[in-house]
């Protein structure tokens, strides 16, 4: 589909949405996040859907929230076409924040291509998880400047914020057999991560002054203070980034945290614990942002409109009013569980 048809059917649904945003024009992109960001999530493929995307602005539009998340780099590889620009230009005229959320350290095709910046085992094999995804070398300052470049691309197509997931080190699969081409196993995981988050910014900022840079970690680093296997850790990382999201989707959270038998059936619970818990980590970054991912999917639990609202509840309770992303696989939201402005 070319981009003036991708355009033009946008523009075409967008029109008979009655979208109640404050408007914006076609090719002002905003310079200022909204005081709450509160976002869905969308990937490439439902990004070449026009039909499925007008469903979902649609959302945006009758409800509280005010922006969306797209996939620019998947596991497979960059996800940056043309077309794109366009449907960032469309949610701008329907007043949103627009965000690009890009995959950096789990990559099955940059290895493909580099082979040199890949992990591997000892017999020169590549290295891959348990779900069969290759990984890059998080200490490798080329593999850095490769997702710069991307996070470049995505802004000079109209993006507002780059969100950075997979800021970690793997952790499932058999790590002991990694053989790492840069890390030299010794500099602490926390400190490799603080170390190109700290680049990273510095560059994105650099061209880019008035984009946010946000980063997705695992709810548990609001738990404990430690990099653990993964280096993340919340007070080395946060202050490096704008805005903090931690995943905080109750389904993934083991039988007997915060006393819970099956904490997927007590979301309230699980993401005020969280939260509160964590607050103390975030002492020495007090201007990064705290805004979670929230669980609208069914795992662990059938997921009603009540448990996403509980959530989004648990997260103002528990002291943030920055907003929230909310987390569907499938693209599919609960419309109902969103108020209307």
């Amino acid at each position: 589909m070319s981009a003036l048809t991708l355009f033009t059917l946008l523009a075409n649904l967008i029109s008979h949405l009655a979208v109640s945003l404050p408007p914006m024009a076609a090719t002002e992109a905003p310079k200022r996040a909204p005081v709450a960001v509160k976002a869905l999530y969308v990937t490439s493929a439902t990004a070449q859907l026009p039909e499925r995307l007008a469903e979902l602005i649609q959302i945006i539009s009758k409800t509280e929230l005010n922006a969306m998340v797209i996939n620019t780099k998947e596991p497979f590889g960059p996800q940056l076409d043309e077309p794109l620009s366009d449907l960032v230009a469309a949610l701008h005229q329907a007043g949103a924040w627009v965000i690009a959320r890009q995959v950096v350290f789990q990559d099955d095709d940059l290895p493909q291509r580099r082979p040199e910046l890949a992990l591997k085992r000892a017999n020169g094999s590549l290295w891959l998880d348990r779900g069969g995804r290759a990984w890059v070398d998080p200490a490798n300052e080329k593999v850095w400047q490769y997702n710069l470049e991307l996070a470049r691309q995505a802004l000079a197509l109209g993006f507002d914020e780059i969100n950075l997931d997979y800021i970690r080190f793997p952790t499932d699969g058999d790590v002991k057999k990694i053989v790492y081409p840069s890390w030299d196993g010794i500099t602490l995981k926390e400190e490799v991560l603080k170390g190109f988050l700290h680049w990273f910014k510095q560059g994105l900022k650099a061209s880019s002054p008035y984009a946010v840079l946000s980063v997705d970690v695992f709810g548990e680093t609001f738990l404990q203070d430690t990099g653990g296997n993964t280096g993340q850790r919340l007070s080395v990382l946060a202050p490096e980034v704008d805005v903090v999201a931690p995943m905080l989707y109750p389904s993934h959270y083991r039988s007997g945290n915060f006393g819970l038998v099956n904490p997927a059936t007590q979301p309230y619970q699980v993401v005020y614990g969280t939260l509160k818990k964590g607050a103390g980590l975030l002492i020495n970054s007090p201007a990064t942002i705290v805004r979670p991912w929230l669980q609208d999917f069914n795992l662990g639990a059938t997921y009603t409109p009540e448990m996403v609202r509980a959530q989004i509840t648990a997260t103002e309770d528990a002291g943030y009013h920055s907003g929230f992303m909310l987390w569907n696989p499938k693209n599919i939201y609960s419309e109902s569980a969103l108020l209307k402005e």
